[in-house]
């Protein structure tokens, strides 16, 4: 049986700041932002306090670590949104809709709804992830210009995919506390018919 060779130093560190991001992702998602203490996190990584301060200089640094890995997974999702069957038929509006509130009630991204609402009152969290958030944004409209360009012009799907962002981010957090689901389908098809009749495009199917 063959040896495994040894990892490197800098193979180990990546693989513990990993384990530490990891983590962090999950006690907030779980447990939400306050409870999710260093010992929180020390207990669900496997690592020590101690050897948490060996990578991160503060909490602060870690759960920043964290939001960025999650606007990374973010991203990787909504990029497939660019992806169409047929690039010959008309733009299905209405099924990229279903597709990026899907992503968006996922459970890592709850992680963003928790640091969001204690940036509002922590400067140093607000001053942190504002970069962050400022940067997903950007490249959440990069996506939706790629996708729906040229069958909407690239200001109008910039302002389409923050306007869904923000529309989406406010049910997924609503709905846990006043779930409406008969409303749900029926906002995206009346979202869908909106855009088509302010962009003036024929081609932007609405259907489901």
């Amino acid at each position: 049986m063959t040896d495994q060779p040894r990892r490197t130093q800098a193979q180990r560190r990546a693989a513990t700041i990993a384990k530490l991001v990891e983590a962090t992702i999950e006690a907030i998602a779980e447990v939400g932002y306050h409870n999710a203490s260093l010992g929180e996190i020390s207990r669900r990584a496997g690592v020590s306090k101690g050897g948490i301060f060996r990578h991160f200089d503060s909490r602060t640094d870690l759960v920043v670590a964290a939001a960025e890995e999650v606007g990374r997974r973010h991203m990787r999702a909504f990029d497939n949104i660019r992806a169409r069957e047929n690039a010959d038929r008309p733009l299905d509006l209405a099924h990229i809709l279903h597709r990026a509130r899907n992503q968006i009630r996922q459970e890592t991204n709850t992680v963003w709804f928790e640091l969001l609402v204690a940036a509002r009152t922590e400067a140093e969290l607000r001053a942190r992830l504002a970069p962050v958030a400022r940067a997903l944004i950007d490249d959440v409209e990069r996506v939706a210009i790629a996708a729906l360009t040229p069958a909407v012009p690239a200001d109008v799907a910039r302002l389409l995919a923050t306007s869904v962002v923000h529309m989406f981010d406010g049910e997924a957090i609503f709905r846990s506390t006043y779930p409406r689901p008969e409303l749900e389908d029926t906002r995206i098809e009346y979202v869908a018919r909106a855009f088509q009749q302010l962009t003036g495009e024929g081609r932007v199917d609405s259907s489901s």
